[in-house]
């Protein structure tokens, strides 16, 4: 094996382990964080910001994660057999297979769906999906793991299709600088992880 494909195994290793300790925390600790239910922007701003996002990426200057930008990834379980990330103004609509599958395991207490993005300069950002099952609440939460600035927002799924799960939230946290981040999915069910994707290593943004 390449030392880069191990190196890579061993980060997703050390970020799996991380995950697993912080959802069952989230179940019965607070964390206070911003309430950004006043985030919304106008059609004309989004496109302008998207503009300058683009202009400054060309730079190489930090900036917002661009518009327009999609992925894809084939997974590793039929919980997880497919997902597709992608950019749209100043949102991330996130699509992934195999919802079905995950909803017939019925959990006791949670699962959920982790994104993780790396920006090239090394900066991870992470958005937990997840479904309290046993309290009955939803929530998408956006996080910088190099500050640990954390925006969380109500609702969930938004697909009509019981084999997908879809959702959308606000990426203005997320900021690149040069080149597209690297991303990966992850599932999480009662404190196990028990799918991937993709099934080994990063996916791209194009």
């Amino acid at each position: 094996m390449k030392k880069k494909e191990k190196k890579m195994r061993i980060t997703r290793k050390a970020i799996v382990a991380t995950l697993a300790v912080m959802l069952p925390v989230a179940l019965t600790v607070g964390c206070g964080n911003q309430d950004t239910s006043s985030q919304s922007a106008s059609a004309n701003s989004q496109a302008s910001d998207s503009q300058d996002s683009r202009n400054a990426t060309d730079s190489g200057e930090e900036t917002s994660l661009a518009s327009g930008l999609s992925g894809f990834c084939d997974g590793d379980s039929d919980l997880m057999p497919a997902a597709r990330v992608e950019t749209t103004g100043q949102y991330l609509g996130i699509s992934i297979d195999g919802f079905d599958n995950v909803k017939a395991l019925d959990a006791k207490q949670f699962y959920a769906y982790t994104l993780m993005l790396k920006d090239p300069d090394g900066t991870w950002y992470q958005v937990n999906l997840t479904d309290f099952t046993e309290s009955g609440e939803t929530e998408r939460e956006i996080t910088n793991l190099s500050t640990n600035d954390s925006n969380k927002y109500p609702g969930w799924n938004l697909s009509t299709d019981d084999a997908t799960f879809e959702t959308s939230i606000p990426d203005t946290m997320i900021h690149q600088k040069g080149d597209n981040p690297t991303w990966m999915l992850a599932l999480t069910v009662d404190g196990e992880e028990l799918a991937h994707c993709p099934a080994d290593g990063d996916a791209d943004f194009e």
